[in-house]
Parts: structure tokens; sequence; C-alpha cells
């Protein structure tokens, strides 16, 4: 589903794309003339999934822009980590900009990378979320360890995105900004879950260089926990018993909303 509403935004990215460039190297400079680009094969897949024409010179402004830009992006990729990636989305602007989403080949469920296009000065360059993405999974195994000492591992799963890695730390738990979401089986007592939260916001308020930071805990009914998995937990985010809100300022202050 997810990659289907991308695709759907890039559809009307291409089609729809108000933004002046041409290509290969308009950037903001408003030429007016008209290049022959030779386009790659993986170029023209894109085309053909979109329902594109695969000719260059059949394409619309934006949509040359665009098929350029997705192709640079790819090879800086290609260029700067060793992993394999497939396109999944372009934006050509708004409030975040534009960008390109990709999935790191191989991945399940998906790793979604955002590469995010600046112009400036004449030249392109390129920000992405690639090292957040690769450190999730050892990020999520250091809170899954840790909440191990509290609640039985086969009772809760947890899921994480980060949003930023600081420079400053120990474990990814230090370094990482985001909310993590602990989901619990409600075979666990409430005094359980609220020793695990309460337990999880006193290791975070101590690490010297974690700067506040929080977390979810939501506990849902045994026969719905059962059916959870990394593919699905985001359906069911809604469908929880109760859940404890974790809040760790920036200077150690404690805040728990737990159920009454």
């Amino acid at each position: 589903m997810q990659k289907r509403i991308v695709l759907l935004i890039t559809i009307l990215s291409l089609m729809l794309c108000g933004c002046a460039g041409k290509a290969p190297d308009s950037g903001a400079s408003g030429q007016s003339e008209k290049y022959t680009v030779e386009l790659t094969e993986r170029q023209k897949k894109i085309l053909r999934d979109e329902g594109l024409p695969e000719e260059y010179d059949r394409l619309t402004d934006s949509q040359e822009n665009a098929i350029v830009k997705i192709e640079r992006v790819l090879s800086y990729l290609e260029e700067t980590y060793e992993d394999e990636f497939e396109y999944m989305g372009y934006v050509s602007g708004g409030l975040d900009g534009e960008y390109v989403t990709v999935k790191i080949s191989g991945t399940l469920p998906e790793k979604i990378v955002t590469v995010y296009i600046s112009y400036k000065n004449g030249k392109y360059s390129y920000s992405d979320n690639y090292e957040t993405k690769i450190a999730e999974e050892e990020y999520k195994k250091e809170i899954t360890d840790f909440l191990s000492g509290y609640l039985d591992p086969a009772d809760f799963q947890v899921y994480a995105e980060i949003r930023e890695l600081r420079d400053a730390g120990e474990s990814l738990v230090e370094r990482a900004v985001g909310v993590p979401l602990i989901l619990v089986n409600n075979v666990c007592s409430e005094e359980e879950v609220k020793a695990a939260a309460q337990a999880y916001a006193e290791w975070i308020a101590a690490m010297e260089n974690k700067g506040g930071g929080g977390a979810d805990f939501k506990v849902y009914r045994a026969e719905d926990y059962i059916l959870i998995n990394e593919f699905n937990y985001r359906d069911y985010l809604g469908q929880w018993i109760y859940e404890i809100d974790v809040t760790v300022d920036a200077d150690g202050t404690i805040r728990l909303r737990i159920p009454k």
C-alpha cells in the first residue's frame, strides 16, 4: 500500500509538476534549449512503469527534468553505499523540498531511504537518511534487550524509526532521535508494563548525551497481539486497550501518562 501511494504521488509529480528547468543541467538557469539525452535502461523502466513514453524527446519538460534527476540520485547512492537501490518515488517540491525515495534492495520489511536534492551556485548536492535506516535494527535490538529484563520477550515488540543520529553517545539508543513504539501483550499485568515504562524512562534519563526522549507503550488484547508483526503493525495502532506515554525532558525530568 505504501509503495502504491508513493507511486501515485510520483505520477502526479511527473505529470503535473509546474517547476521550470530543463534536463540535463537546467537547475535554475531557465535555459530554453532542447537537449537530446540517451536514457538508460533503468530510466526507461521507470518511465514504462509509470505509463510514460520511454523516449526522452516525447516527455514534457518537467518529466525530462524528473527522470534525469532520478538517475542522478540512484547513481549517487550507488557510488556512496554498497547496497543496491530500487526507485520508488519522486516529489518535485513542497514543504519537504525536492526528493527521491528508494528502497534498499532485498530488505523485508522495506527500508525506504529518502534523498533530498539541493541546487546552489550552479551545482546539485544530495543528502539522505541511509545511515539512520541501517541503524534502526540495532536500535530496536538495544531497546528489546533492555526491556527483556522487565517483560517476557515473547510478549512485546519494538518498532522504531530514527529521525536523526547525534554525533555523541556510546550506544544507538543514546544517539538516536525518535520515539519507539513498544507493543505489549495484555498477558503482562498493568503493574509489569508500568514498571517497564518507568525503568525505560530512568534508563534514558541517565544517559549523558541523550538530551531527552520518550517511548509509547501500547497494550493489546492477546488475540490481537498474536496477529501483529513488522509488516502490519501500523494497521493495529488504533486498537490498543491502553497506553503509557513516556517523556523524558532534556534536563532528565520524567513524565509518564499512565492509565488510571
